[in-house]
């Protein structure tokens, strides 16, 4: 496994995303990798790279990047540092769905140029991330498999346009779902509605949750909400998940 800083172009701006690729010629499925509210930091590089691991190509690109806050910078905080919340949480309030599109689709327009990947792109994010991922699955049909880790906000807009989650009619891949119970945002209710509205449209999707666990529980720089029991059960569950839809 190799791993990397690249640029990626975004309306011709170059924008840092993380690459991490496997060992050997391939070709290779790849995965565009959604970061969390905290950036491209240690838990999303390692994301990637037990991706690679697993034989994917995986990409994730810094989605701050029309801000004046680097991922340099964001990711230096302390975890216990309050500061890291208080630069971050501004960030995704400017967020814009049609401009995460944007960088979404340009980080996977860089795997298609790739000589060693083949034609089968899966999405997964984490925390802002899982909602950008659904986001994409259910705005293009460019990805065969989506994997959302505890998405925040699925039933609201950010900016113009439709809530991801009014938009499931359009979902045309397969779909999987990575919740703790004790989260609250999204909460219990909001996966049951967002279950509720995926039955009701009769979409092919299969849904993980953790009674024990919360938001990030699978995020093991996070001395907080961490679940170990959690997180070593949800990966293996993603990979068969990626290897059934992307390899077979």
């Amino acid at each position: 496994m190799n791993s990397k800083w690249v640029n990626v172009l975004i309306n011709d701006k170059p924008v840092e995303a993380y690459l991490s690729t496997p060992d050997g010629q391939g070709p290779h499925p790849g995965i565009v990798v959604a970061m969390h509210v905290f950036g491209i930091d240690q838990f999303v590089q390692g994301k990637c790279d037990e991706l690679a691991q697993q034989g994917y190509i995986a990409i994730a690109p810094y989605l701050f990047h029309r801000s004046d806050v680097s991922n340099d910078q964001l990711t230096s905080y302390q975890f216990e540092d309050p500061q890291r919340r208080q630069v971050a949480m501004p960030l995704k309030d400017n967020l814009k769905d049609p401009e995460l599109i944007e960088d979404m689709l340009g980080a996977l327009n860089y795997l298609k140029k790739m000589n060693n990947v083949n034609a089968s792109f899966g999405v997964t994010g984490f925390c802002i991330g899982g909602r950008i991922a659904y986001l994409m699955s259910v705005n293009t049909n460019e990805f065969e498999a989506c994997a959302d880790f505890y998405g925040v906000d699925i039933d609201l807009p950010w900016g113009e346009g439709n809530s991801p989650l009014s938009l499931t009619a359009n979902l045309n891949c397969k779909l999987a779902g990575f919740f703790g119970d004790l989260d609250q945002n999204p909460s219990k209710l909001d996966v049951d509605h967002f279950e509720a509205e995926l039955k009701a449209k009769h979409k092919n999707y299969t849904f993980h949750r953790y009674s024990n666990a919360q938001h990030a529980f699978n995020d093991p720089y996070n001395p907080v909400r961490y679940d170990q029991e959690a997180s070593r059960d949800s990966w293996p569950k993603l990979i068969e998940f990626f290897d059934e839809a992307l390899k077979n």
